[in-house]
Order: structure tokens, then C-alpha cells, then sequence
């Protein structure tokens, strides 16, 4: 019997194996579907992350120098000197300055592109206008205040520059969001990987039982799978990163017109290896339910 084995010839375009050792590229059918999956996850964090990266310029360039305007209708003049010194009283507002309208008039001839206006018509039409500076824009009812000390008087504040400057405070809560979101899509993609090799273990049981029989040690069975789920993940968070750049390419120009300057290779280390640590992570769960059913057993 045993001189018939050692006679059997292999069936050609069967390579034999060993026991151990891990998959390399190209992957299997499974393992390909775990890293497009993941791959999918993982470019959804990385526009998450551009998003607030864009975000965070565009409100950081404006808030390096905030104003405010607060706007007086020209026939209110007799409340200009009360809401100045109202304005004035406010103790977060560093500086104020009485933009004449001849200014704004020029300011708003060369932001509508001298569209054929009257700077004469403009300066009977505009209002009386405040510029406030402030010292702490994220001061506690700072903004409160402006609006009660411009309403006094009947004066009007800008709010899309009051949105504006709060925008900052915006931001930090979407970064708390990103990172939440970015956990919840972590925690999905280590159960994808880990159900994916805990299909390739079922498949290698004999092997496995075959390995331990030999004397392997266990970290020498699990070591192949865990290399395995840090090459998914790792492939899976490099193609990510070559797939953001037709994001960032084709908003180029908007994102210029915003002066933002996105840096992508910013996310290809955090990508990469937070897609290989996600990927061991997933690993380790899956040998180790393999390992407590045949202690089980």
C-alpha cells in the first residue's frame, strides 16, 4: 500500500502544499471580495477626511483675520454715535472702524466686476457700516451681544460672517463625527476580513489539525492568517488611496477657486496601515474562534 503512494503522480496544474505559509496575490475569489469591500470602506474614510481637511482651510484661511459688519440704515443716522459706543462697550471686540461709503462703493464695484454701477448711486444707497474686530470669536454670548447692541439702534449684523466665524466650533464637532464614523467603518471592515479568513481556515482544517500534530507551535499556525488579514487590509488601503485622487483631480479647479490646497499623500500612510491594522485585528478574531472550537471539540 504504501509502495502504491509513493507511485501516485499529481495531476498537472496541481501544485502541492505544504502545511503553513499564506496566500499571496493573486487572491482567491473570497479574498478579492474582502478587498474590494474594504477598499470601498476605507476610501469613504479618506474622503471623510479630505472633506474636513478642506474644510478646515477654507474656515482657517477666513479666520485668520475675522471681521464683522454691522450695517445702519442711512436714515437711522442720528443712532450711529449711541450703537458705536453700544458696540464699543463690548469687551471681546478689539478694534472698530467706520467703513466710509465711498470705500464700500470701490469694494463693491471691484466685487461685481465694475458691472456698470454708478459709484455716485452706490454711496446714496449704501448703509452706514461698522467693521468690528474681535479678540475671541469664540467667546460665550459674544455674538449675542453684537446682535442685541445692533438691534438697540436698528442696525442689522452680517450673519453669513457671524456663520462664518462659528465655523470653526462646526468643524471640531465633524472631526468628532469623522472619527466615529472612521471606527464604526473599522470595526466593519476587521469583520469582513475575519469572516473572509475564517472561510479560508474552515477550508484548511485537516491542515491545520495536521500542523498541530507535527508539533507546530501555535503562534506558527495562527502567524500565516494574520499575515494574510495585514495583506488584505494593506492592499485593500493602498488601492483606496489610488482611488481618492480622481476625487481630488476632478474638484481641483473648485477647490482652487476656495483656495484650498488639498494634500492627498497625507492619508497614505494612515490608509495603509490602518488597513493592515485593521486587517490583523480581523485576523485574530478569526483564529482565535477557530482555536477555541477544536479546544472545544
Amino acid at each position: 500500500m504504501k509502495k502504491g503512494v509513493a507511485t501516485e503522480v499529481i495531476p498537472e496544474k496541481v501544485n502541492p502544499r505544504l502545511p503553513g505559509g499564506f496566500n499571496l496575490p493573486p487572491f482567491g475569489i473570497h479574498q478579492t471580495l474582502a478587498v474590494v469591500i474594504v477598499c470601498i470602506a476605507l476610501w469613504a474614510v479618506g474622503a471623510i477626511w479630505l472633506g474636513v481637511q478642506a474644510a478646515s482651510q477654507w474656515v482657517g484661511g477666513w479666520q485668520d483675520d475675522i471681521h464683522i459688519h454691522v450695517y445702519l440704515d442711512a436714515t437711522k443716522s442720528k443712532q450711529e454715535a449711541d450703537l458705536k459706543a453700544a458696540l464699543e462697550g463690548i469687551p471681546q471686540i478689539s478694534s472698530l472702524r467706520k467703513i466710509s461709503a465711498e470705500e464700500a462703493a470701490r469694494w463693491m464695484q471691484e466685487w461685481l466686476n465694475n458691472a456698470g454701477l454708478s459709484q455716485k448711486e452706490l454711496v446714496d444707497r449704501l448703509p452706514i457700516t461698522f467693521e468690528l474686530s474681535l479678540n475671541d470669536e469664540q467667546a460665550e454670548f459674544l455674538f449675542a451681544d453684537i446682535r442685541d447692541a445692533a438691534s438697540r439702534y436698528g442696525g442689522e449684523v452680517n450673519e453669513d460672517e457671524v456663520n462664518m466665524a462659528q465655523a470653526h466650533q462646526w468643524i471640531s464637532q465633524a472631526e468628532y463625527l469623522a472619527w466615529f464614523a472612521s471606527l464604526i467603518l473599522a470595526m466593519a471592515m476587521a469583520l469582513i476580513i475575519s469572516n473572509t479568513l475564517r472561510m479560508m481556515l474552515l477550508a484548511r482544517t485537516d491542515e491545520i489539525h495536521l500542523m498541530r500534530l507535527m508539533g507546530a507551535k501555535e503562534w506558527f499556525v495562527r502567524m500565516p492568517f494574520i499575515l494574510e488579514g495585514v495583506l488584505l487590509g494593506g492592499v485593500a488601503g493602498l488601492a483606496a488611496w489610488i482611488l481618492l485622487w480622481p476625487l481630488v483631480l476632478g474638484a481641483g479647479e473648485w477647490l482652487e477657486m476656495l483656495q484650498v490646497d488639498l494634500n492627498s499623500w497625507l492619508l497614505l500612510l494612515p490608509l495603509l496601515f490602518g488597513g493592515a491594522l485593521v486587517g490583523a485585528f480581523g485576523a485574530v478574531v478569526a483564529t482565535t474562534r477557530v482555536v477555541s472550537n477544536e479546544q472545544a471539540g
